[in-house]
């Protein structure tokens, strides 16, 4: 594997209540060889919104909350006011030939309260085929 992009989140992100919001866009990574897949992991940390009582993390394509979803949406549980570091991962195996850009986002469920995404980095890593 090669680290092809890797990204902090710069400043804090509001979660609007139970809105899925991006916390996190990795660059545009073009492949001009045949690859096993892109690799997308890292950490985020957050504190949940008022009455809250999980943190969805979702990794998709793309450059926006509609883009299609890579692996599965990774429910944590969290409750009102908490803080945590939720670590995420997913495998995309639909890449070549373009590569492709990825966000990583951030829901909450139940929340009647805002929460924020404090901290976290994201790796963008590409599998390379066995010689």
């Amino acid at each position: 594997m090669t680290v092809q992009a890797a990204v902090q989140i710069p400043a804090a992100v509001t979660l609007v209540t139970t809105a899925e919001t991006i916390v996190a866009t990795l660059p545009f990574v073009g492949q001009g060889t045949a690859k096993d897949g892109n690799l997308i992991t890292g950490f985020i940390n957050v504190t949940q919104g008022t009455a809250g009582t999980a943190i969805t993390i979702r990794v998709r394509a793309g450059a926006t909350v509609a883009g299609t979803l890579i692996g599965v949406a990774d429910v944590n549980t969290l409750a009102a006011a908490a803080s945590a570091n939720i670590e995420f991962g997913a495998l995309d195996l639909a890449v070549f030939p373009a590569g492709n850009q990825y966000v990583v986002t951030a829901q909450a469920t139940a929340a009647t309260g805002n929460g924020t995404v404090n901290d976290g980095v994201m790796f963008l890593d590409i599998i390379s085929p066995a010689a």
